[in-house]
């Protein structure tokens, strides 16, 4: 569809931001209002509520399309805040924090630095903490991904509206 009608395609880019913009904004408003209340909160403190790349800013949620034969749109969630250029990673590490391909190192992997030596430390469980801590909203994904689920048909209808009106547009211009 890229290559066959540029302007179709941006027509679709712009339609899906637009006729998903009322299922995701509350979507991204309830992450950024209950979720961060709740780990910015005095308990949380030490976790989320600091300066850094690794802080909780919230998140940004969009539609965007993809080129993918099998897949016409994916939903991203990305973290906002910290004023680094990717944003901060917070909602990143609470979102998928706890999935396990291999067990924990039980030291840093290493680095270099301008200093003498090659520098690690040991782990002493504080992403099983973290894990821990973040046990009472559900297991992996348990931010953005179960709240799009809960909307998956109505995301889909939106969706396949927009294919239908898009493919009318196309056989129009075939005929």
């Amino acid at each position: 569809m890229r290559t066959y009608d540029k302007d179709l395609y941006k027509e679709l880019a712009k339609n899906l931001q637009t006729q998903l913009k009322p299922v995701l904004n509350p979507i991204e408003s309830e992450i950024n209002g209950t979720v961060t209340g709740e780990l910015k909160s005095r308990r949380n403190a030490g976790l989320f509520n600091h300066s850094g790349r690794t802080q909780w800013g919230g998140v940004n949620v969009k539609a965007k399309t993809s080129i993918q034969p099998k897949n016409l749109i994916f939903i991203e969630g990305k973290g906002r805040g910290s004023g680094s250029l990717d944003g901060a990673l917070g909602f990143e590490y609470a979102e998928l924090a706890g999935i396990r391909r291999r067990p924990p190192r039980s030291m840093s992997k290493g680095w270099g630095s301008t200093s003498t030596g090659y520098h690690s430390y040991v782990q002493n469980g504080q992403g099983d903490g973290f894990i821990r801590m973040l046990g009472k909203y559900g297991k992996p994904g348990r931010f953005l991904w179960k709240r799009v689920l809960k909307r998956k048909p109505e995301i889909e209808s939106k969706v396949v509206d927009i294919a239908e009106s898009l493919n009318v547009k196309i056989n129009r211009r075939n005929s």
